[in-house]
C-alpha cells in the first residue's frame, strides 16, 4: 500500500514537471518566432509621448524633457506642483 502511494506521488511530480517544461518550451518557441516582438512593436507605434531625458535637481524636484508628436516640452516636476517651462521647443530632424 505504501509503495502505491509513493508511486502515485512520483508520477504526479513527473507530470507537473513535464507540464512546466512544456510551458517553458512554448514560451521560448513563441519568443523566438517573434510573437512577443510583434505585439511590443505594435504598442510602440501607437505611443505619442516619450520621455527624452530626465534629470534630478534635488531630492524633491526633477527636470524632464518630454516629446509629444513634433514638440518637446521642459517640465519641472516637484513635490507640490508641476510646471511647463518651455513648450516652443521644436524637434530638429
Amino acid at each position: 500500500m505504501e509503495w502505491a502511494l509513493f508511486f502515485k506521488a512520483v508520477l504526479a511530480l513527473a507530470f507537473v514537471l513535464g507540464l512546466m517544461m512544456l510551458t517553458l518550451w512554448a514560451v521560448k518557441y513563441l519568443e523566438v518566432r517573434g510573437v512577443k516582438n510583434r505585439f511590443m512593436q505594435k504598442l510602440q507605434n501607437e505611443r505619442r509621448i516619450e520621455i527624452v531625458e530626465s534629470k534630478r535637481i534635488d531630492a524633491r524636484n526633477s527636470l524632464a524633457l518630454v516629446r509629444c508628436d513634433d514638440k518637446e516640452y521642459f517640465l519641472l516636476i516637484g513635490a507640490t506642483q508641476n510646471v511647463v517651462l518651455d513648450s516652443e521647443v521644436r524637434v530638429k530632424k
